[in-house]
């Protein structure tokens, strides 16, 4: 990214920045593991309305060092990612899709920290704003004045906060579905 969209991106005043909800599907849970799809959700500031989605699989390099539990849960196939991008093309798009955006996830540290990864593994510059929201951190402060949601505090997923305000998930562990539960659970804590 040259400077004159770095710059740019700061003068874009906060309450006019679209959101960006997002969800990263990876081989593994550690640092060993690779970017296998991507969904995403661009939605405006104002009354939170989608206005575009994006849904990538991404090619993994290394399959055979992949947890076979953690590709079963994101619902892997051989079949399924035949026409799956290489990682560059699928990173390259998804910042052409964020650009100026504030990213949005639930456990926002988590999808961040591999998105930042891939960024600069492949020396690329981040598109969108440098302040994230994490829908972990606001059902935080929902839930931390609320006895009878002691349970549920103690984890707040995605899944526990979808069982607790009634949001369809669709495939769970699929990266669209859950950039959508996210947004789903957002409208509802902020209502």
């Amino acid at each position: 990214m040259n400077n004159r969209i770095r710059y740019r991106l700061f003068d874009i005043p906060l309450s006019e920045r679209n959101l960006c909800f997002f969800d990263l599907e990876t081989t593994r849970l550690d640092l060993k593991a690779e970017i296998i799809e991507i969904g995403a959700i661009r939605v405006e500031p104002k009354e939170f309305r989608i206005l575009n989605e994006l849904e990538l699989k991404i090619k993994p390099e290394k399959i055979s060092e992949a947890d076979p539990e953690g590709l079963a849960i994101s619902g892997y196939s051989d079949g399924d990612w035949m026409e799956a991008v290489a990682l560059e093309d699928g990173v390259k798009t998804f910042l052409e899709f964020a650009e100026g955006t504030v990213l949005v996830a639930n456990n926002l540290p988590f999808d961040w920290m591999w998105l930042q990864k891939a960024v600069e593994d492949l020396n690329l510059q981040p598109t969108y704003f440098f302040k994230g929201l994490d829908i972990f951190s606001l059902a935080w402060l929902k839930f931390k004045a609320e006895p009878h949601t002691e349970p549920l505090a103690a984890n707040l997923s995605l899944k526990q906060l979808a069982t607790y305000f009634n949001v369809d998930m669709g495939k769970h562990h699929r990266a669209l579905d859950d950039a959508r539960t996210a947004y789903n659970i957002f409208l509802k804590l902020t209502e």
